[in-house]
């Protein structure tokens, strides 16, 4: 049986054309009306079409090795005929994919229930949240703003020397890594399943975006920074970077030019961690590193003093700054808006009692549809403080996007916090809460 369809398929002027176009107007149709078929369904469609536009090539050579040029040239023009439309529906798929619109008509046909409390995300600007951290200011950001008010020179050698991170991480692991997720200073996310933790700046407002960059371009400063510590020392991304050992020998860091300044990137192989350091600044001396490794070194001098006593203050201090980021109800996590709708940051304030992640699963409420499921749980995952004493709670955030719906098309949704224990036991779900919000469209 097979094979008689194998002989008529490749005797044939006109099939072999025929079934790709068939297999291919699928695959179109599905993308163009937004069909919800299942994912293997449609990747079947894809990949048989693709062999199908390779069986309009074998059956042209076929005919031309059997002496049957017409049937030879009829498959050689439907390839070139084929091949034209691929090529158009191709354009037309990226064209439309970066100017056209985007609206997938997820929401067209919903309802906001009534009956129910459904909150809203709280109003803020790119992610922004207007709480601030301390009355006092950043000490990081003093310190590179100092030295940068005097001007730099064209030695761009410094000393990566930082014996106190470099203890502390090594010689009080837990104690470190409790610390770090609950202090104000760190912001502790997780990517590909590895935790890093970005230095964050806290003399304006508070911020939980995953890149961490520090920048003033429009001032008097002109610079662009970031302090990371690789937790699990493992990259999160394959930009080059110079590694480089902590200690008390003078490095010369590989540098370049970029919007008309001074870059450089150094990977600080500090005992259980690594500590990356990028700086872009005016001139050729790295005062932004030089500052940042001072302030590193300070900053872990004093948690040597007392690892226990260090912990209890930034306990203490997460716990104050959760109750000020709740909501006036005191719920356990709240949505604030993003740069454009669709986007939101969520902020929790939470004490799951032991060491952990947490991250948000979401569902349209009236059909139960889950949302952005490949996405929403590696871009809302964080790590969480924690404490014994249930009363405390700890602040935490993290900026993610819903896939599903269109701008001005508001439909309510269940946010679930779940969090998976470091231990390896079972994860659970900590708190729900219902939105009204919006999908993101380009």
């Amino acid at each position: 049986m097979m094979k008689r369809i194998l002989k008529l398929y490749f005797n044939s002027w006109w099939l072999p054309g025929l079934l790709f176009l068939v297999l291919f107007g699928c695959v179109t149709t599905t993308a163009i009306l937004h069909w919800n078929v299942p994912v293997f369904v449609n990747d079947g469609l894809f990949y048989f079409a693709v062999l199908a536009f390779l069986g309009i090539i074998a059956a042209t050579a076929w005919n031309f090795i059997k002496n049957r040029w017409v049937k030879g040239l009829a498959n050689l023009l439907i390839f070139y005929g084929c091949g034209a439309i691929t090529l158009y529906a191709f354009s037309f798929f990226v064209f439309r994919s970066m100017f056209g619109p985007s609206e997938d008509g997820f929401a067209d046909k919903l309802t906001i229930p009534e009956g129910i409390e459904i909150s809203e995300p709280v109003p803020g600007i790119n992610g922004l949240l207007d709480v601030r951290v301390t009355d006092g200011t950043d000490e990081l950001e003093e310190m590179v703003r100092k030295a940068l008010s005097v001007p730099g020179n064209d030695k761009i050698e410094f000393t990566p020397d930082m014996p106190s991170l470099r203890r502390a991480a090594t010689d009080h692991t837990d104690v470190f890594a409790d610390y770090i997720e609950a202090s104000k200073n760190w912001h502790v996310f997780m990517e590909l399943g590895n935790r890093f933790a970005v230095r964050r700046w806290y003399g304006g407002e508070r911020r939980y975006g995953l890149h961490g960059y520090t920048k003033d371009l429009g001032g008097n400063y002109r610079f662009q920074t970031r302090c990371l510590i690789f937790l699990d020392r493992k990259r999160w991304s394959q930009y080059p970077v110079q590694h480089i050992k902590e200690g008390k020998v003078e490095v010369k860091p590989k540098m370049s030019l970029d919007n008309d300044l001074h870059e450089s990137r150094v990977m600080i192989e500090c005992g259980a961690v690594w500590v990356e350091i990028f700086e872009q600044s005016g001139n050729s001396e790295r005062r932004v590193t030089k500052a940042t490794v001072a302030a590193l070194e300070k900053e872990f001098s004093e948690v040597l003093k007392d690892p226990q006593a260090a912990l209890a203050r930034a306990r203490s201090s997460s716990n104050e700054l959760a109750r000020r980021l709740g909501d006036k109800d005191g719920q356990p996590f709240r949505l604030v808006t993003g740069g454009q709708p669709g986007i939101y940051v969520v902020v929790y304030s939470l004490n799951p009692g032991e060491r952990g992640s947490v991250y948000l699963k979401a569902f349209e409420v009236t059909q139960g549809t889950p949302l952005s499921v490949d996405r929403l749980k590696s871009k809302s995952e964080t790590r969480m403080g924690w404490s014994t004493d249930l009363t405390e709670s700890f602040d935490a955030g993290a900026e993610f996007t819903i896939y599903e719906g269109d701008w001005g098309k508001p439909y309510a949704a269940r946010f679930e916090v779940w969090f998976k224990p470091d231990s390896g036991k079972p994860e659970r779900r900590l708190a729900e809460r219902i939105f009204k919000i919006e999908g993101w469209q380009r």
